[in-house]
Order: structure tokens, then C-alpha cells, then sequence
């Protein structure tokens, strides 16, 4: 890989797979738009990221680009641009549909034929099931969100395999770590909200730098055009998160017993999660007293 391309490099996964891809030596090419809402966090972490000449900005949504000349010379591109939870209502399906679905079938159309595509997916397509959950497990989403990424995991597969473009589909769990949105519960809890929101999906919970392992491992390994699940290989690990995060509030309400099988990332990809939880919520916590004292200052 000489140049990647990444869409939502400046969300939470993105900005982290992007810090990655540079410090190996890659160009990279970065779209998302800078909003309003999202300002401050996206301007920093481009500035992180712009101090790298091998770092390239396109501002603006992934529609509105020219994406065919824009794709001729890169050899690898990873979708991570989606709707995320606290927009994935019922009520604003059609949206969802237009960013998760409609987005991901231009951008598949405009893949060159020398490049490989890597997908962010979600382990919200299982939906909710008891036992162990393996890559075959038949796929149940509940959510808007799982049902539209779970319709591009389909489109993907049909588009890529009719035209000869290799790809690798990863179905993510909660990520957490430095950066995670403020939507999500392990940071409102270290922010102190009082009544925190619960993640989308608390099937498992993963460290971000273990994440970016498994897509830079996807990128390298001989086997392509397969589906991963990303796990930590403990069960109830988010719950855990929340006892060591302190929160009282928040109890496991189900006493379904669900596992996410590792034997296909640990075979195929190589993935091994190396972050123990109580250390990557330190990490977290450490981040997060350091970006409130940074915005005091500024």
C-alpha cells in the first residue's frame, strides 16, 4: 500500500487509522467535512494530522466529490463515513439509507481496478442472540443502523466480486479509547453525565489502537473478499468497562449469555486484541483531562 484513501478520517476510528497509515510511510487521502457541531475536535486532530506532508484534506461530504479522479492513483480505500447512532432513528431512515447505503454504492462504483476496498461494518448485524456468535451466524439487525450497513455489506459483495475488486469487510463492537464521540457511554460517563446514554450495541468493547491493527492487517493479509468480526475475546467486556469506569447506574439488564467467536480474525487476519481494559480507559480518561485543560488554556 503506497496511498490509501479514507473516508470519515476525521471522526473518532478515521482520525486514528489516519495517525497509522502516516506514520508507516503512506499518502493518505482524508474526506470529511468540517462541521459546526464537530469543529473544534475536526480542526485539531486535522492540525495533528496536516503537520504530515503526506497527509492531503479534502473538505467536503464523499457525494460531492469527483471520485474518479480523485481514486486513479490510490491502491487502497477504507469506508469508515456513516451515519452514526445518535442520528440512526427510525424516523430519519431515509437519511440513513442516503449516507450509509447510497454512499457506499458510488463510492464502490468508482474504485479503480488496481485498488482493494476496506469496509467498516458493524456486529450490530447479528442483532440480538443468544450462544456464540461465529462470521457464519445468521444475520439479524434491529437497528437502522445495522440494517443499512448490513445492506451495503451486500452491495459490496455483489459489486466488488462482479467487477474483480478485491475487499474485506470488518463488523466493528463499541469502540473506545482517546477521541471517542461524546454520544457514547464510556466518555459521558468520564465527562460526569449524569444518566449516560447506552451504546447502540454492548455485545463487546475494543480498544481503538487494537482496531486500527486489525484494518492495517486486513490491508496486508492473502486472503481477501471475507467478513471479520473485531472481539475482544471476553464476554461482558463492556459491562466491565462500565464497573471500572464506576458507573452504578447503568446494570445488565439481559441474562442472555452471547460470545463473539475470535477463531476466524485470530486464523485468517492474525488479530489478537493487546489492550487490557483498565488500561485503555486510563488512556481515555488520561486524553480526556488533558483536551479539557488544553481548551481551558486556549
Amino acid at each position: 500500500m503506497k496511498k490509501a484513501f479514507v473516508t470519515g478520517g476525521l471522526g473518532f476510528v478515521g482520525f486514528h487509522l489516519v495517525q497509522r497509515l502516516l506514520l508507516e510511510g503512506i499518502e493518505v487521502i482524508v474526506v470529511d467535512e468540517i462541521t459546526d457541531e464537530k469543529k473544534e475536535v475536526q480542526e485539531e486532530m486535522w492540525m495533528r494530522m496536516g503537520r504530515n506532508d503526506l497527509a492531503t484534506l479534502l473538505n467536503e461530504k464523499v457525494k460531492n466529490i469527483d471520485l474518479a479522479t480523485v481514486l486513479k492513483d490510490v491502491d487502497m480505500i477504507y469506508h469508515l463515513a456513516a451515519t452514526t447512532s445518535s442520528d440512526s432513528k427510525w424516523s430519519k431512515l431515509v437519511k440513513v439509507i442516503e449516507n450509509n447505503v447510497n454512499l457506499t454504492k458510488k463510492l464502490v462504483k468508482a474504485i479503480p481496478d488496481h485498488a482493494s476496498f476496506i469496509y467498516a461494518s458493524t456486529v450490530e448485524v447479528y442483532g440480538e442472540r443468544p450462544g456464540l456468535i461465529t462470521e457464519r451466524t445468521p444475520t439479524n439487525p434491529t437497528s437502522a443502523y445495522g440494517i443499512t450497513k448490513l445492506a451495503s455489506e451486500r452491495l459490496i459483495q455483489k459489486e466488488c466480486s462482479e467487477r474483480g475488486i478485491t475487499y474485506t469487510i470488518l463488523r466493528l463492537p463499541t469502540i473506545y479509547g482517546p477521541w471517542q464521540r461524546s454520544d457514547m457511554t464510556y466518555q459521558q460517563i468520564i465527562l460526569g453525565k449524569k444518566n449516560p446514554e447506552i451504546d447502540r450495541s454492548t455485545l463487546d468493547v475494543l480498544y481503538v489502537d487494537d482496531c486500527i491493527d486489525a484494518f492495517l492487517l486486513a490491508a496486508n493479509i492473502k486472503q481477501k473478499n471475507e467478513i471479520f468480526h473485531l472481539t475482544s475475546g471476553q464476554e461482558d467486556a463492556w459491562y466491565e468497562g462500565i464497573r471500572f469506569l464506576g458507573c452504578r447506574e447503568i446494570k445488565k439488564v439481559s441474562k442472555i449469555k452471547t460470545t463473539l467467536s475470535s477463531d476466524k480474525s485470530n486464523s485468517l487476519l492474525g488479530f489478537r486484541p493487546k489492550t487490557p481494559l483498565d488500561k485503555g480507559l486510563a488512556k481515555q480518561r488520561e486524553h480526556v483531562k488533558q483536551w479539557q485543560n488544553q481548551q481551558r488554556l486556549s
